[in-house]
């Protein structure tokens, strides 16, 4: 038996080779018991195998996930997978449990059209293992542990949720880049493995998914409760919204991106000073209203310390609209969008992309 640390390798990519199984730079044999102490206990090697096979086989070995799913398969501990959720290093017991029926809640709803896909437009649904319901329904506890109202308009009508067992899958019916919001069929359409790639790190990093659906809560519209085009708001920052409108939180995000894009233009135009503040997002997330919204969606759940600090001001208007503080679950926050978006600013030499962004009217 060999009594192993789960948090310090929950995050490992899980490798069959042979009659070994990688776990991070360790080498386990098919008949090794593992024990990952409580609450997960004991698990067998051959268990975690034969579902890291399954993965491998599933997706033509696109996909090779972090032992965190596959302890989650296994075992079906829900505390397995809580490295994919930040929200539970800020909450406590109860709130923990409650989450865990939340997503429990959300999987099971009529109205999550949540579907796998395989080449040639097979419908591959009934072969997903437990985790990925889970984890898609863990993101949106996540995002609305504190709104439930908005998330229960949202899912008023059905909303599609699409995963693609290959790349050459995903391309086949009509995705594009790896992962997307279609505007036509009304669904995030994101290859499989994208919804595991930003999670190797020493912390949660990449979120396609949260960027994606941030596009999906942009092009819904709460008043009817039906999909229609971009206005580059989330559901209750417009005053159509009925009960979820959140009027402060509007005020905030419309002050907030007045913010940034008031610092972007002078980037853009080359008339800033030294000491100006550099805009926290990527010029990508300047093109358009629907990038601006989707963009600072994702860096709310992924740097939100360095977020606060540099615009509290915008920072502020989504924690009002969320009802959540994400930097009480991040003691560092994942830097890699910190970084490449200041390098772009500071050391790229590049001309930052023409604006095309709206500020509406508070």
């Amino acid at each position: 038996m060999n009594t192993l640390d789960f948090i310090n390798l929950r995050n490992k990519r899980v490798i069959l080779n042979d009659n070994e199984l990688e776990i991070g730079s360790l080498r386990l044999n098919l008949s090794d018991e593992l024990n990952f102490g409580e609450p997960i206990g004991n698990v067998a090697v051959k268990d975690l195998a034969e579902a890291a096979n399954y993965y491998n086989s599933l997706t033509s070995k696109t996909c090779w996930t972090q032992l965190a799913a596959l302890t989650f398969i296994v075992t079906g501990k829900h505390q397995a997978l809580d490295w994919y959720f930040p929200i539970t290093n800020m909450l406590n017991d109860a709130e923990l449990s409650d989450f865990y029926r939340f997503i429990q809640e959300i999987i099971q709803h009529p109205n999550l059209d949540l579907k796998l896909k395989a080449e040639n437009k097979t419908d591959a649904t009934a072969q997903m293992h437990a985790d990925i319901p889970f984890i898609v329904g863990g993101h949106l506890a996540e995002i609305f542990f504190y709104r439930r109202d908005i998330l229960a308009r949202l899912l008023n009508t059905p909303r599609h949720i699409w995963l693609y067992t290959t790349p050459k899958a995903f391309e086949q019916d009509g995705g594009l880049a790896g992962g997307d919001y279609n505007h036509e069929t009304e669904s995030i359409q994101l290859v499989l493995s994208r919804l595991y790639e930003g999670f190797y790190g020493s912390t949660p990093g990449v979120a396609p998914f949260l960027h994606e659906f941030g596009h999906m809560l942009d092009f819904f519209n709460s008043g009817s409760g039906k999909m229609g085009d971009s206005e580059g708001l989330l559901p209750g920052l417009s005053p159509s919204d009925g009960k979820i409108y959140t009027p402060r939180a509007r005020k905030l995000f419309v002050e907030g991106k007045r913010i940034e894009l008031e610092r972007y233009l002078k980037r853009f135009n080359n008339t800033y000073s030294e000491n100006d503040p550099l805009p926290i997002g990527h010029p990508y997330v300047f093109q358009n209203d629907t990038e601006f919204c989707a963009g600072y969606f994702e860096m709310f759940f992924r740097n939100p310390n360095y977020f606060a600090s540099q615009n509290p001001v915008l920072y502020q208007g989504y924690t009002e609209l969320l009802g959540q503080d994400q930097r009480y679950a991040w003691k560092k926050d994942f830097d890699f969008y910190v970084m490449e978006n200041r390098n772009f600013y500071l050391n790229s030499g590049q001309k930052p992309w023409e604006p095309h962004l709206t500020i509406p009217t508070i």
